[in-house]
């Protein structure tokens, strides 16, 4: 995926990096990328869809094996070992590219599981049984591994994501940075999406959120370190995150909106941590400085 050089952007993501809430420490970024693929990109996407072609046919072998116990010892065994042939070229393809074109990368995600998680029932971006779904996620795991370099995206599943409309999205991210809104002038939200819009015209794009199932193998942790400039001070805590992404497949553009409010323990106790953790991540909009109606066609001051 091709960075696309936007210098308002560039101007955003400087004012929401280390913004300072008086204990409470703000950081994000605005990136878009071109759909474009390019040398180590078409290697690593090809290697992606070998892969998902994989994982397809095994998981038909599995279920072919479960409606056809009649068959005979050696047609079970002659089955199988074709499997186990189809997962092996996934793998090596997989490795073989990623080795080449994302040497050095925190590579965690790249081998293929006995037991993959299904891929052919409908997601959020769609039935992955279609090529344009599977290219979908292809692009957006580029885009990730772009945006984050030091980390391999390779593993991000379709049920990774929940699809959103550009309203819910933009009122999300108004509610979290409200108070910083605030702080910072009256049309600090609706500056900041006109930028946006001026990218990927929000009315013409796809919104969706990065939502990995478990803490102890979700990339969040290490986007969060990222987000933070790759401090791990144990006395630093997350508040809230999230991670858009806007997909406007007629300009092919993607625009990643990734963000964190952390906190520092040592500002308060430890009776009043659990409050506040629940306060800053579940407070509802009318504690906030916006009143946003999440009904509205209009979200920070940009119909939708």
């Amino acid at each position: 995926m091709k960075y696309l050089d936007d210098e308002s952007l560039t101007q955003w993501t400087r004012k929401l990096s280390d913004a300072d809430l008086a204990g409470r420490v703000i950081n994000g970024r605005l990136e878009a990328y071109t759909m474009k693929r390019a040398g180590s990109d078409k290697k690593y996407a090809q290697a992606l869809g070998e892969k998902f072609v994989a994982e397809m046919e095994m998981k038909e072998n599995q279920m072919a094996g479960d409606c056809d116990s009649l068959q005979t010892p050696d047609d079970r065994i002659g089955r199988e070992n074709k499997r186990k042939r189809t997962v092996s070229l996934g793998n090596e393809t997989m490795r073989s590219t990623v080795s080449k074109a994302w040497k050095g990368k925190r590579a965690r995600a790249i081998s293929l599981d006995e037991n993959p998680p299904s891929v052919s029932r409908p997601s959020a971006l769609g039935d992955f049984q279609e090529i344009r779904t599977r290219r979908l996620l292809t692009d957006i795991i580029l885009t990730l591994n772009s945006s984050f370099p030091d980390y391999d995206f390779g593993n991000v599943r379709p049920s990774y994501f929940i699809k959103k409309t550009s309203n819910e999205a933009m009122t999300d991210c108004n509610f979290r940075l409200s108070e910083l809104a605030s702080r910072r002038g009256e049309f600090f939200l609706q500056e900041m999406w006109n930028s946006i819009d001026s990218v990927v015209c929000l009315a013409e794009t796809e919104v969706f959120s990065y939502v990995p199932p478990a803490f102890n193998d979700d990339p969040m942790a290490f986007l969060s370190q990222t987000l933070l400039n790759g401090e791990t001070d144990t006395s630093t805590s997350p508040l809230w995150s999230f991670n858009y992404l806007f997909v406007n497949k007629g300009l092919r553009r993607i625009l990643l909106f990734s963000c964190i409010e952390t906190m520092c323990s040592h500002y308060i106790s430890n009776d009043e941590d659990e409050q506040l953790f629940m306060v800053g991540r579940y407070k509802t909009s009318s504690e906030g400085d916006f009143d946003i109606d999440p009904e509205s066609d209009v979200a920070g001051g940009i119909p939708v």
